[in-house]
């Protein structure tokens, strides 16, 4: 598959992507990912703590999924 399929086939089925994208961040939050959760190299890194980065991946994974179910739901 070449660039253009793929950016063809997400634009047509982004509902996919965005349920994979929540399912791994989710799973990062939940299993406390160094890549995810780490702060190193984040601007505004010392506002949060590792706890409350895990709280909000695991929201927006969440978001994520839904968006992406509803997406799919209506057919978008």
């Amino acid at each position: 598959m070449d660039g253009e399929k793929i950016m063809a086939f997400l634009q047509e089925h982004w509902y996919i992507a965005a349920v994979i994208a929540g399912i791994v961040i989710l799973m990062g939050a939940i299993r406390n990912w160094n890549w995810l959760c780490d702060s190193v190299g984040a601007p505004e890194s010392h506002r949060y703590g590792r706890g409350s980065r895990r709280v909000i991946f695991f929201v927006l994974g969440v978001l994520l999924i839904v968006v992406g179910v509803w997406g799919f739901a209506l057919g978008l």
